[in-house]
């Protein structure tokens, strides 16, 4: 496993993590708002964002690299947990599964008070969950804080991106169904590439 496992891993499943069904419904209605505030206040919303979740993902990383050492992964157990995880996926879009959110702002005294942009970049949502395990434990492998820092830099930035991109460009009725399109299909894409990585890596 290199680098750049951790670089693709982490561009990837960030992307990904804006479109999943339980993300893309708040982070939309989050860029209308942002679309909607004048200069700069736009932009200070897109920075306290992307700010925020950069220091939760990086700090997660370091941390999780900080008390654990490299495992010794064996042959079949990647592709298992790549394969339960896929299944998880799948199953989701025919059956509730009850994952809470993990809303780290809380932890924070006062934390209602802290602005939105805040609390959603201090939140990892239900189904971003396994995309941002997958990419601590290829971290955890590689065993290097300078990696760690730049896996989680690039998960919280792509994750942000089309946040930000719709943000500043606003939101048209074409935008509109290619999200709807996208929160429907994006479950079947993570996990037929769960699956394709998993097969991968038995061979």
């Amino acid at each position: 496993m290199t680098a750049w496992t951790l670089v693709l891993a982490a561009s990837v499943l960030g992307a990904l993590s804006f479109f999943e069904p339980c993300t893309i419904a708040t982070h939309t209605l989050f860029s209308v708002r942002a679309h909607a505030r004048s200069w700069p206040g736009c932009c200070r919303e897109l920075l306290m964002l992307w700010a925020t979740r950069s220091l939760l993902t990086v700090g997660l990383l370091l941390l999780a690299l900080a008390m654990s050492e490299p495992p010794a992964w064996g042959t079949y157990v990647p592709s298992v947990i790549l394969t339960v995880m896929a299944t998880v996926y799948i199953v989701s879009r025919f059956q509730y599964i009850p994952v809470p959110h993990l809303e780290f702002h809380k932890l924070i005294p006062g934390s209602t008070r802290l602005p939105h942009a805040v609390q959603l970049g201090l939140t990892l949502p239900a189904c971003t969950l396994p995309l941002f395990i997958i990419v601590l434990g290829v971290t955890i492998t590689l065993d290097s804080y300078a990696l760690a820092v730049m896996g989680g830099l690039l998960f919280a930035g792509l994750f942000t991106l089309p946040t930000a991109v719709t943000s500043v460009t606003g939101l048209s009725e074409a935008g509109q169904r290619f999200l709807k399109v996208s929160a429907l299909a994006t479950p079947y894409i993570t996990a037929a590439l769960m699956v394709g990585a998993a097969i991968y890596l038995l061979f």
